[in-house]
């Protein structure tokens, strides 16, 4: 008996475990998320939002100083206004945001990749 008693303790701590491991999962799944507005600070209110082709979403945020991009491979990036730029102008790490009227577009600097976006209503 007392050569079984360690691997019976075992199986059980496994099993616990994964009882443990399972109530956990069904809880995250059950409560709801927050929604992201609730999460946004005042000063990230969206002055415009953007859809552009590929699933890339744009939104102009902090009084127009930042373009928060957020990229169809999940990735956020956070565009810096360019100080007096005609047309309005974002740009960072190599990706840039160009509003002009209608025209709007999300491109790789250097000749890369251009996205065309389109306004979305409020």
């Amino acid at each position: 008996m007392n050569r079984l008693f360690p691997g019976i303790v075992l199986v059980l701590a496994l099993v616990l475990a994964a009882c443990q491991r399972q109530a956990a999962q069904e809880e995250a799944a059950a409560s709801p998320a927050a929604p992201p507005a609730a999460a946004a600070a005042d000063d990230e209110v969206v002055q415009a939002r953007y859809q552009c082709d590929d699933g890339n979403r744009v939104e102009i945020i902090r009084d127009g100083r930042v373009a928060r991009v957020n990229m169809s491979d999940g990735r956020m990036v956070r565009l810096g206004a360019i100080s007096g730029s005609a047309p309005p102008t974002w740009a960072d790490v190599g990706l840039r945001l160009v509003v002009d009227g209608d025209y709007v577009e999300l491109s790789q600097e250097d000749g890369g990749r251009s996205l065309r976006c389109e306004q979305v209503p409020e």
